[in-house]
């Protein structure tokens, strides 16, 4: 079930304005899509913060603005403290929207105990889906991830049915690399020490998709 957020309309913009707005709890917002013309709006910071603790996507406005919309992009303040400013698109439920999902890991990998360090590259990829079915996460099971492996976008595990990968497949999301400082000759016995099929970046867990 969607997060329903209270939206107002602005009369007044600019910085100032946007100001005061923030000082009484609000957060200027824009809502656009569809052809319409953007509407200025406020929303209460309050309900804004438990839809983002909720990684929400897509929401419910009432007030001055109805319908579905999803939250397309967040500006925040320098040291990404304070909310600034929010940016919302119009959706209607039987359309299909393209969006940013957030990555994350699960397990620990396997090349933790052979003296690797997981590094994310990527930490998004992009799909196309119905509102009804954004998910607020993805995951990639790092678990037979040895020394020298990658896993990319084409090894989540968790993508909703109906929906399409537009990030390419083999774009690596994770790797596991060996530390900093690490010598040529440790490189080359932890490389030699993996499987050789995981060293192709998990080529066998993508296999049966």
């Amino acid at each position: 079930m969607s997060d329903t957020l209270t939206a107002a309309k602005r009369e007044k913009i600019g910085s100032r304005a946007s100001m005061r707005l923030r000082a009484e709890g609000l957060i200027p917002a824009v809502l656009y899509g569809h052809k319409e013309a953007p509407v200025s709006l406020s929303l209460q910071f309050t309900e804004l913060r438990k839809s983002l603790a909720h990684k929400a996507k897509v929401v419910n406005l009432s007030g001055d603005a109805s319908g579905q919309a999803i939250i397309q992009a967040l500006q925040w303040d320098t040291f990404h403290r304070d909310l600034l400013h929010v940016d919302l698109l119009r959706v209607d439920a039987g359309e299909r929207v393209h969006v940013t999902v957030p990555i994350e890991t699960k397990g620990e990998a396997a090349g933790l105990n052979e003296g690797g360090v997981v590094t994310v590259v990527f930490d998004h990829v992009e799909i196309e889906a119905a509102p009804a079915s954004i998910p607020e996460v993805l995951h990639l099971d790092v678990t037979k991830l040895h020394m020298g492996g990658s896993l990319s976008a084409s090894d989540i595990t968790d993508l909703p049915e109906g929906a399409k990968l537009l990030t390419e497949a083999d774009t690596v999301l994770v790797h596991c690399v060996p530390p900093a400082g690490a010598s040529k000759e440790d490189e080359a016995a932890a490389a030699a020490a993996a499987p050789e099929v995981i060293q192709k970046g998990g080529e066998q867990e993508g296999a049966d998709e």
